[in-house]
């Protein structure tokens, strides 16, 4: 009998029971309508508080533009003193709901004086600085008419790597160009080598003080007769750009305070040693609102 010519199946013989069919996935677990409705709630009343703090900002930045344009009082730019004991009176300080005190301990704040008190003195009202900037963004535009001004000699703080001289010199900057001024690390350039010039001739003087004693000049002088020629005196412009830069005044404060944030420096400060808090942690940076 000849073979027989239809397939055999070699592979390993299926269960009967077995199918091709895949398996049913589970269904997933219908939404809790209740949570679900819960989180819808909490969205519209995050989105109308923050209408409500939006409002409040533009009604409190109001009365100040107000009192401000009147001519009435001005808002000054201070150091704070030793002994911090003033207090933010933004109506909404962010500083202050978190840290639970409207006390200000940066080295910076805000002073708007003018009018008179209750006792007949003078008013005086004080704010953090970035209190100041959520209220009125554009502060550069309240030095150039003149309700925005420095009160008495402002500068980094002692002990701060940046030095006091350049400091000082880039807020005056700002000050004088509206809201503008250099990048600090070009005051520092220019002190420096100006230092080292005065230091270089200063010593050349002298010198050659000491080879007259008699104050008369010598033909055989070296210094008299041409000697080393003096060194060019380094000038500005050898180390400052044409025009400055724009740049936000509590920006410009935490650079020249060399703080990562203008009014978190007792903050950062405890971070730096290694030993944040939770409490730190919760506010540094001040969040925008």
């Amino acid at each position: 009998m000849p073979p027989s010519t239809e397939p055999t199946d070699t592979a390993p013989s299926r269960g009967h029971h077995e199918t091709s069919t895949p398996e049913a996935r589970p269904e997933a677990p219908p939404a809790n309508p209740t949570v679900a409705d819960a989180d819808a709630d909490a969205g519209r009343e995050r989105r109308r508080e923050r209408k409500r703090q939006a409002r409040r900002r533009r009604e409190e930045a109001g009365y100040i533009l107000k009192d401000l344009q009147s001519g009435e009082r001005i808002l000054y730019l201070q150091e704070v003193p030793r002994v911090k004991a003033s207090h933010c009176r933004a109506w909404d300080c962010a500083i202050t709901r978190l840290t639970r005190s409207p006390i200000i301990r940066s080295h910076y704040r805000f002073a708007l004086k003018g009018d008179r008190n209750m006792y007949y003195g003078e008013l005086i009202q004080y704010y953090h600085i970035t209190c100041i900037e959520r209220l009125i963004p554009n502060l550069a535009e309240l030095v150039v008419n003149g309700h925005l001004k420095l009160d008495g000699w402002v500068s980094a703080p002692l002990g701060c790597s940046i030095s006091i001289e350049s400091s000082t010199k880039a807020i005056t900057d700002w000050f004088e160009h509206g809201g503008r001024t250099f990048d600090i690390q070009c005051y520092e350039r220019f002190k420096a080598d100006h230092k080292e010039w005065t230091r270089e001739t200063s010593l050349r003087s002298i010198e050659h003080q000491l080879r007259h004693e008699d104050g008369r000049s010598r033909v055989n002088c070296y210094y008299c007769e041409g000697g080393p020629a003096k060194p060019r005196e380094p000038v500005r412009s050898d180390y400052f750009p044409t025009e400055p830069a724009a740049i936000s005044l509590s920006q410009l404060l935490a650079v020249v305070s060399d703080k990562p944030h203008i009014d978190a420096w007792w903050c950062w400060k405890q971070a730096k040693k290694g030993s944040e808090t939770k409490r730190d942690a919760l506010i540094s940076p001040i969040p925008a609102v």
